[in-house]
């Protein structure tokens, strides 16, 4: 047993990169054996401890952990031959399984950490990653006992990068499987997903039928939000403020609605689909007049730059992504005429070369290559919706001055905190400007007023003088 926790500390040295000496193992058939025998438990336990329910044992997974062995036993004996180092046949064997906790360690806990730090990298990335890793550190192994110069190095670590890869390309079993039967399983269990699909159409009807009509000779303000990604509660947060703002400072009450997802919002409000947003833009289109009124639609949620969308997901459900051609496709589909569209995601600045036109506003947190930040599950919104919506919006009605507010106050804070700077994005159409001029379009950054507050958007005052940005 001596032997074994040798082994096992000097696995462990060479897994976390310490120095280490052939000579702090104890190479023998028997010690591989143990060692393999403990990895081989390990990776039991493991998959019992992630089995949901009650569970039974595939036996054919001795089998795999038999082929596993086999190939590992070849790839020492090629690298042995290779090098013409006879000692590395056994001796790489039990350097790399006396690292096998730790390998372990970095697969199962290293996956866990990369999907809490939420770095809106593909999963892929992360998959590279353990590779390069882990054929680092049997790279290592190989060198106790044949030193090798960099070329070869290079060289090995190639080769043992092509058997992971093969390893992964393979089809895994796992040690444990769930039980399919008796009456406490699961999969007889009410499906919430489909609770959720069936009241989903009463639901959005029932929201879009308590919308009010447009009033003649006041230019209404329709708010639309959608909240696409359901698995932080920040977007929803965010949608929540920012609809309450636009009530109760934009005269929207009544005039308003939020597409969210959530689980906790999925018997309240509406799930947010690229179905749904057509079906809601459809509706509002029939309400207003288009040559008086105006829609502020509000997009947040995480964004991809290639290919261009932003993230439509709500409890597993595999749901439609809002592309630019998509949400210009639905917004072409009805009468609207005068739009404000803020996009508030990274890369978002996408969005503007399908969404612009001369009688629309588009507004982005972020260059079409740029991060925007903020979109943490413990805040209450985004850098850039507290920097716009709860900041700026609140020392102005208009929406291009409250941009370039917003837009300062952006640039210093990520200055200040070291960040690439997100570089948010406004086109602003001629018609826009002509008709909204002094209204919503452009004025100087001024207290909210009781007035501002009630009357509609044709009945407010501001300045006459005010600047043009546009980006």
């Amino acid at each position: 047993m001596r032997a074994l926790f040798q082994n096992l500390l000097a696995g462990f040295r060479l897994a976390i990169f310490l120095k280490v000496h052939s000579t702090d193992f104890r190479v023998s058939i028997r010690q591989l054996v143990w060692l393999l025998l403990i990895e081989f438990a390990l990776g039991v336990g493991i998959s019992y401890a992630m089995l949901d329910g009650a569970g039974s044992f595939n036996v054919y997974v001795v089998v795999q952990a038999l082929a596993s062995v086999t190939l590992t036993l070849a790839v020492a004996a090629l690298l042995a031959a290779w090098l013409r180092a006879p000692a590395l046949l056994l001796g790489y064997a039990v350097a790399a399984t006396a690292m096998a906790p730790m390998l372990l360690a970095y697969s199962y806990g290293g996956y866990a950490l990369w999907q809490r730090l939420d770095l809106e990298l593909d999963d892929s990335v992360w998959t590279i990653v353990w590779l390069l890793l882990v054929s680092g550190l049997l790279a290592r192994a190989v060198k106790l006992w044949a030193p090798l110069k960099l070329f070869r190095l290079a060289a090995v670590e190639f080769l043992l990068l092509g058997v992971l890869i093969i390893q992964l390309w393979l089809p895994q079993q796992d040690a444990w499987y769930a039980d399919d039967s008796g009456e406490d399983d699961s999969v007889l269990e009410i499906g919430g997903h489909e609770a959720l699909l069936y009241q989903q159409p009463r639901l959005l009807d029932g929201t879009l039928h308590t919308l009010q009509a447009q009033r003649p000779d006041v230019s209404d303000l329709y708010f639309v939000g959608f909240a696409g990604y359901g698995w932080q509660d920040v977007f929803m947060k965010e949608m929540n403020m920012v609809r309450e703002l636009f009530d109760s400072r934009f005269d929207t009450r009544g005039r308003s609605l939020a597409l969210i997802n959530n689980t906790k919002t999925g018997a309240s409000a509406p799930i947010a689909t690229t179905t749904a947003l057509q079906a809601t833009l459809a509706h509002v289109g029939g309400l207003l007049d288009p040559e008086e009124d105006v829609l502020f639609l509000f997009v947040t949620s995480h964004g991809s730059d290639k290919p261009a969308y932003l993230s439509v997901d709500n409890n597993d459900l595999k749901l439609t992504q809002l592309t630019p051609a998509r949400l210009k496709a639905a917004l072409a589909a009805t009468p609207i005429k005068w739009k404000v569209i803020v996009v508030s995601a990274c890369y978002s600045g996408s969005f503007i070369p399908a969404l612009k036109d001369d009688n629309t506003l588009v507004i982005t947190a972020s260059r079409a290559d740029r991060n925007s930040f903020g979109c943490d599950a413990k805040n209450s919104m985004t850098d850039f919706g507290r920097a716009y919506f709860a900041e700026a919006l609140k020392q102005t009605t208009s929406f291009t001055a409250a941009f370039k507010l917003a837009s300062q106050r952006i640039a210093a804070r990520e200055k200040a905190e070291g960040l690439t700077p997100s570089q948010p994005q406004m086109s602003l159409g001629k018609n826009f400007e002509a008709k909204w001029r002094g209204r919503l379009d452009c004025g100087s950054a001024t207290s909210p007023t009781s007035e501002t507050k009630s009357v509609g958007l044709n009945k407010r005052e501001h300045p006459a003088g005010c600047s043009r940005w546009q980006s």
